[in-house]
Parts: structure tokens; C-alpha cells; sequence
């Protein structure tokens, strides 16, 4: 058996951080025992007898530690030829392969996905399309080396912030477009961007009262809420052309609204 390699990065790995002493235990131990292929046979009872044979432990426990293994991208398990194997899932990347075959077949289109446990520990299918940074890479990885590692469906650019609020840590929170919309369906008669803007000043002055990040948007409802229990934003007018979910109803309410107001 050739010895295995284990980088430092792994110390920082996010996925390996979320596993078990048990769970991480087993992804070493299956490391090390793996074909050259990164393969090896999927039945938790042989499993047991390789990884932990000098261990009390039972077949349940590898099995649960196989669903978070594999809810978290680190190892595919699936079925071939009527039997479960397993696949670390990058590690040609990673190790030296000497032998020309593997001992076990491999995942193939007509293989079936085996079921496994989320990071909830409900019972999914799982998918062979999770791309993960494996966490034995190296941190010297040339940046086109890392990018491999990422799902092309997972980049996605973050919406862009129309205004940011200053938090207790001194980091600015987004506040996106579609926070504005939400904000204005649930308060029609407040001008919500002014208020916005009145809210970072109020940020900046006050750095002792500066609110969490989960506690920023209650700060921001409650302020919106006394602004329209107020009356809404004086003279305001909703422009309801630019691309509101539900205007006509929007309307409805800021005219109930300001009517309210008036009688009041």
C-alpha cells in the first residue's frame, strides 16, 4: 500500500470542520486503506473490520458517518454491479496512482446514487454534480488549479447593495434591491430609501447602539413601522413603475394608507 498524503489546508478545511471526531476519524482511516483509484467497498461491515478493527464500533456508526461524508462532498457512495462501493471524490487530484486498474468499479452514468444524510441528518438522494474544495489540497494552488474545484452553477455574483448599514463591528451590511421591495410592500407609505439613508446616519453617529448582523433588519422593520404608524414619509408617493411585485395591491394600501393618516 503507498503512502497517502495529507496537506496542511486541511486544518482549514470548512467541510472537515463540520464533521464528528468520529465522522473526520473515518475520512482519514479511509485514506489510508482507498484503492489508487480512491475506491473502495461501500458495505459498512467491511467498512468496520478495515477502518476500526481494534474499535468498538457498530455498523450504524459507519453508515451515519458515510451520509455526512458524503451530505458534505467528500465521498460519493453508490451501487455497481448489484454491490456499494465508495469514491473519495477528488482524490485523483491529489494522490499518485500506480496501479493501471482499480480493484472496484467505478461511479458510472448507469451506477445509481446511493441514499445518504444531509448535514440535518434527513435521508436525501444524493448527487454526483457537488463540487467541494478537497480539504488535502495545497494553500499554494495556483488560483486556475482552485477554480476546478468549483461548480460553474455555483457562481453566481451576489446582488449588488443599493445602500449598506454600518454594524457593531464596524462591517457594512447590503441591503439589496430586493429588501427595498419587500420593505415597501410591507410599508407603502413610508419613503423606504430615505428612511434607509436616515438609518446609515444614524449608524454612524450612534457607534455604541450599532446593531448585529442578525439583528440589523428587525432594527430596520421596527424603524419603518413607527414611520408608518406615524403616517408614512409626509408628501410621499410611491413610484410604482419600476418593476414592484404586486404594485396595484402596493397602491391600494398607500392610498388606505394616507387616508387613514388624514382622517387621524
Amino acid at each position: 500500500m503507498p503512502n497517502r498524503i495529507l496537506k496542511e489546508s486541511i486544518c482549514r478545511s470548512e467541510e472537515i470542520d463540520s464533521l464528528s471526531w468520529f465522522e473526520e476519524v473515518l475520512f482519514y482511516r479511509l485514506i489510508v486503506i482507498c484503492d489508487d483509484f480512491g475506491r473502495y467497498d461501500g458495505r459498512a461491515k467491511i467498512i468496520k473490520g478495515s477502518c476500526f478493527p481494534l474499535k468498538d464500533v457498530t455498523e450504524k456508526d459507519i453508515d451515519k458517518a458515510l451520509g455526512k461524508l458524503s451530505a458534505v462532498g467528500l465521498v460519493r457512495v453508490y451501487e455497481a454491479q448489484g454491490r456499494p462501493y465508495l469514491q473519495l471524490v477528488t482524490w485523483a487530484d491529489h494522490q499518485r496512482i500506480r496501479n493501471q486498474k482499480s480493484k472496484y468499479p467505478e461511479f458510472a452514468r448507469d451506477c445509481k446514487l446511493l441514499l445518504s444524510n444531509d448535514s440535518n441528518g434527513q435521508h436525501v438522494e444524493t448527487s454526483d454534480n457537488k463540487c467541494v474544495r478537497n480539504p488535502i489540497q495545497s494553500e499554494s494552488e495556483s488560483k486556475s488549479e482552485s477554480e476546478a474545484y468549483v461548480c460553474s452553477e455555483q457562481q453566481v455574483a451576489p446582488e449588488p447593495p443599493v445602500i449598506t448599514l454600518l454594524l457593531n463591528t464596524g462591517a457594512e451590511y447590503p441591503i439589496t434591491q430586493a429588501d427595498v421591495k419587500g420593505w415597501m410592500e410591507l410599508y407603502p407609505a413610508v419613503d423606504v430609501m430615505q428612511e434607509l439613508r436616515a438609518m446609515k446616519g444614524w449608524c454612524e453617529a450612534n457607534p455604541k447602539k450599532r446593531k448585529t448582523a442578525s439583528g440589523i433588519k428587525r432594527f430596520v422593520n421596527s424603524w419603518l413601522a413607527k414611520e408608518q404608524n406615524k403616517g408614512g414619509t409626509p408628501g410621499y408617493r410611491p413610484d410604482y413603475n419600476q418593476g414592484m411585485v404586486g404594485g396595484s395591491k402596493v397602491e391600494q394600501f398607500a392610498t388606505g394608507a394616507r387616508e387613514w393618516a388624514s382622517n387621524g
